[in-house]
């Protein structure tokens, strides 16, 4: 059933088996997975069921580096961020998942066998088809592919989601479930634990107009991101004064996103089709993108870390920083942003401007293909320095605004630049083409920032581990040393691969509501 917080009495208390914090996709998916059982749940979404700038304010924060606007990355409404979500859908790599010697805290306690049937039921959830994230399985795509060196290079996959709007499109079934309650306009401002806080007792709930409310419940499950899950943890200090969670230091540290470099471009040497595997392909009904990366091989002999190239733009003519920049200009444009760098690629733009009046030209009239721009999407280095605190300021229900630091490293670019030799590398011994490189990827004084957009992906800041003094949950995404608090979020991750978040976060939120099902009928 759905219901509006607005509309329910202050100062009382809503009970249920379990407590879901936040209806993005993790949330809505838990819900789903527990939807005409037994175990009543309640979930409570901040936001409503359209975009209101009064409650997307509560994610006003700081940035201390400015790469991208903590309130606009994320989106505060039933069905979160997949409001605005692309539906690039891939799993992680075994590699991932394993510790690397030349990667400083890498390493799951799971392995991606063991995510692997979880893998296959989130499929359904961003309305996909069968789980096929190799080239092999895709006959008709594979018979256009390049043979990579595998000392070198691997097909990297993704399956095209519609994209799936979460909030419209399981809005009915949350409506109709007779043990689920979707609970509007409630926001989780503080997890009220028992005197050791070993276990939550409640959470506090409260809404932009004054109304307050206590949710008890067996199970909580934060579902609520990779920046404000950690912030409600930090935020319920009133017995742990670190925040819950933070007894070693670690909630919030080794924040992660993925940087989204314009890494260069590749001319032809003739045959304009000789990449046609690689353009966005329409399968009957699926669509999916076949790109490159590094095969583990490769990355463990030149100690990089995992990414990915994909054609991006078609060129009419040779693939130009100048025409890199004006892409970068349009695409801030459209978010209504001006980056810091733009000045940089404004004086890209008027240094050839001639190139670019060329290339407008030939698009304008459907000139010849002759090759294509590359986009990189590249994992981090975990790093605890990067991490989340809490500022001084607050927002309108009272709770300490985000506090961000974090920035690109050096392997980051080292990682992207390997990469894009390799390809470059290949395509010349297959005949393919030249490619062409970005010039700030081999810059070492951190210019490449400017060279960067941002996914949203906000990962890493309540990571898994075996050990409490490493992460925050522990394999099960049970908070270490809480009896029945658990974490449904990207920011359970330890590394990030390359591979958009969304299919991992879904697959660890079915694996996770098989958890706490079972253990709540256990308990019965």
């Amino acid at each position: 059933m759905l219901a509006d917080f607005r509309e329910v009495e202050s100062g009382g208390t809503l009970e249920a088996d379990m407590c879901v914090i936040g209806a993005g996709a993790a949330g809505i998916t838990i819900a789903s997975e527990l939807t005409n059982g037994r175990q009543s749940v309640i979930v409570l979404e901040s936001g409503g069921l359209q975009l209101e700038p009064e409650v997307q304010d509560l994610y006003e924060g700081t940035n201390v580096h400015g790469y991208f606007s903590l309130a606009t990355s994320r989106f505060r409404l039933f069905g979160g961020t997949t409001y605005a979500w692309g539906g690039w859908c891939a799993p992680l790599d075994d590699i991932d998942f394993q510790p690397r010697d030349w990667v400083p805290h890498s390493g799951w306690p799971i392995r991606k066998s063991d995510l692997l049937p979880y893998y296959r039921r989130a499929q359904r959830y961003c309305e996909l088809g069968p789980y096929r994230y190799e080239i092999s399985e895709w006959p008709s795509v594979a018979e256009h592919a390049r043979a990579l060196d595998p000392t070198k290079l691997e097909h990297r996959m993704w399956q095209l989601s519609p994209p799936t709007r979460f909030g419209r499109v399981y809005a009915g079934a949350m409506r109709r479930a007779a043990n689920v309650t979707l609970m509007l306009h409630a926001t989780a401002v503080e997890l009220v634990t028992d005197d050791s806080a070993t276990s939550v007792r409640g959470v506090r709930v409260a809404d932009l107009h004054g109304r307050e409310a206590t949710v008890r419940a067996r199970i909580y499950v934060l579902a609520c991101g990779g920046i404000e899950t950690t912030r409600l943890l930090l935020a319920s200090n009133r017995v742990e004064s670190a925040g819950i969670g933070n007894r070693f230091d670690v909630l919030g540290r080794y924040f992660m996103e993925h940087p989204h470099p314009d890494a260069g471009g590749v001319l032809l040497s003739g045959d304009p089709q000789a990449l046609r595997a690689y353009q966005h392909t329409e399968v009957g009904n699926e669509r999916i993108v076949v790109g490159f990366g590094p095969s583990a091989q490769a990355q463990a002999r030149l100690r990089i870390l995992n990414s990915s190239i994909a054609l991006g733009d078609a060129s009419h003519t040779e693939p130009s920083e100048a025409w890199g920049s004006l892409r970068k200009l349009s695409r801030a444009l459209s978010e209504r942003r001006w980056p810091e760098s733009a000045g940089i690629h404004v004086i890209n733009v008027l240094r050839d401007l001639d190139d670019v009046l060329h290339e407008a030209y030939l698009r304008s009239t459907d000139g010849e293909v002759r090759g294509f721009y590359l986009t990189a999407r590249t994992e981090v280095a975990p790093d605890p320095r990067n991490r989340i605190t809490l500022d001084h300021a607050r927002d309108a229900l009272g709770m300490n605004r985000v506090r961000l630091d974090w920035r690109v490293m050096p392997l980051d670019r080292v990682s992207v630049a390997t990469t894009m030799r390799l390809l470059a590398e290949e395509l010349g011994r297959l005949g393919v083409g030249r490619v062409q490189v970005t010039p700030l990827l081999f810059e070492e004084d951190g210019r490449w920032s400017q060279n960067l957009s941002w996914f949203g992906h906000h990962m890493g800041t309540t990571r898994m581990s075996s050990d409490p003094r490493s992460g925050v949950v522990d394999a099960d995404c049970r908070v270490h040393g809480i009896d029945n608090l658990y974490v449904a979020s990207a920011s359970v991750f330890p590394t990030a691969g390359f591979a958009n978040p969304t299919l991992t976060i879904l697959a660890l939120a079915v694996r996770l509501a098989d958890y706490v099902k079972h253990r709540m009928q256990n308990q019965s």
